[in-house]
């Protein structure tokens, strides 16, 4: 379960730029969350809730915008997936490279002075 790794690290860089920026109160967290991270976001929502209670994020919306596999193929160019491929989704050829999927980012964060 390396979700409560990631809602601590996510609640720590929350607190971290409320107190930075004065504010009283964190209201919500927008992630992008890569395929390939193999989060499981209800895990990561629950966990971050359970991490935040007692602290200026208690109650904050955690959105996850989940972010699709990227595959180049030599022959069709860029295609996305939902999942990992060893081939290429268009015409199955095995000319292909990962080049995305695997982000874990803060999109944005809001919070209330």
């Amino acid at each position: 379960m390396h979700e409560l790794g990631v809602a601590n690290e996510i609640l720590d860089i929350a607190l971290s730029e409320a107190g930075r920026h004065a504010a009283k109160k964190v209201t919500s967290i927008r992630l992008r969350v890569g395929v390939l991270r193999a989060i499981e976001s209800g895990n990561l929502s629950f966990l971050f809730e359970h991490l935040a209670r007692g602290t200026p994020a208690e109650g904050a919306h955690l959105e996850i915008v989940e972010e699709p596999v990227r595959v180049e193929c030599d022959a069709c160019g860029v295609s996305e997936a939902a999942s990992f491929l060893l081939e290429c989704p268009r015409c199955k050829g095995s000319g292909v490279s990962v080049t995305g999927g695997d982000s874990l980012s803060i999109l944005s964060l809001d919070v209330d002075a």
